[in-house]
């Protein structure tokens, strides 16, 4: 991003997601899982508008600190400590950083909220569902050279307690979630070059959970791992993602994935996708969505995009909103 303020050490950028929505079938829609961004049958600016500040402040000649704000509207426009962290630099190609970071599940993880880094409005709901988003802790990064390829190489510990997870206790009709995962350990690979991006994650952690201050689940254990594949030929995108959840003492197992395909003409980007959610045994929890968008850059800090989303709820126990339709529309602005 473009740097608009800096004071003697600092720089200063921002971001800002301002978008509208109206369910044009059923009753309501859950655009948003991490923060729970819903629409319903009135228009409403609230679901997906964020408004993002970030400072880098070099404190030494190998040491900055990183901190970003975010208001949602999901939220209230309440602001919160997304990141906060000390970013030491070895050399060129290791760092070491520790604090608050986001949690890099996926892809599109560490820019998430960053809306003008992608087509679409928002990353498709169905992949992006887990209800941590951040952690506490300490990573490593190695970014080596290897001939033509740029790589990048994660290795990240750390824990998150969520004294009332937005999303569980949401879907679970406003029963207070306590929910901490422990003892994290995780690894992210990327290799790219012109053409691909490779993307493996792999992580794992002890859940322990508690139900309007009742124990659930105390130490278990629990594993994600994921792939990322995407290729630009030309004006032509393919993005494709693939996430897996495991917590074998529960029989619990959740799939995601989508793939997206979209093709630039000059400043428009018109895009499809399809992404999909299912749960094994003891639930049977499964939904997938179609949808068709439109981002127009209008300069280089602005882009407008409106987009058709189509949910389709097939679950018979583990119900999310049911099927809906949503149109959504708005501007994303990086300052």
């Amino acid at each position: 991003m473009p740097v608009q303020a800096s004071a003697t050490d600092t720089k200063v950028t921002g971001f800002a997601s301002m978008m509208a929505g109206i369910v044009t079938s059923g009753d309501q829609f859950l655009a948003d899982y991490p923060n729970t961004g819903v629409y319903d049958q009135d228009l409403s600016f609230a679901a997906d508008t964020t408004i993002g500040v970030q400072l880098k402040t070099q404190l030494f000649d190998d040491y900055q600190f990183v901190t970003q704000l975010l208001s949602r509207g999901a939220s209230e426009f309440e602001t919160d400590i997304d990141w906060a962290y000390i970013n030491y630099s070895l050399n060129s190609e290791i760092s070491l950083q520790i604090g608050r970071k986001r949690l890099p599940l996926y892809y599109y993880s560490d820019f998430y909220e960053l809306g003008f880094a992608y087509y679409w409005i928002r990353p498709p709901s169905d992949n992006y569902t887990w209800q941590i988003s951040n952690y506490n802790g300490v990573s490593l990064f190695y970014e080596p050279e290897l001939d033509n390829w740029d790589a990048l190489f994660n290795l990240y510990l750390g824990r998150e307690d969520d004294k009332n997870n937005k999303l569980l206790t949401f879907l679970n009709n406003n029963t207070p979630y306590h929910e901490s995962w422990r003892n994290i350990v995780g690894f992210v690979s990327e290799l790219s070059d012109d053409v691909f991006e490779f993307r493996l994650t792999l992580m794992s952690s002890q859940l322990h959970r508690q139900i309007n201050n009742n124990i659930q689940s105390d130490g278990v254990d629990q594993l994600f791992y994921g792939l990322s594949i995407n290729t630009y030929i030309g004006n032509a995108i393919i993005l494709s993602e693939f996430n897996r959840y495991e917590r074998s003492a529960d029989n619990v197992y959740d799939s995601t994935y989508m793939i997206s395909l979209a093709y630039r003409f000059n400043k428009l980007t018109p895009h499809v996708t399809y992404s999909e959610f299912k749960q094994s045994s003891p639930g049977d929890e499964f939904h997938f969505t179609y949808s068709l968008g439109l981002r127009r850059d209008l300069n280089p800090s602005t882009a407008f995009k409106i987009q058709y989303d189509k949910t389709t709820d097939e679950a018979s126990n583990i119900t999310i909103l049911g099927d809906g339709e949503l149109l959504s529309f708005g501007l994303d602005i990086i300052f």
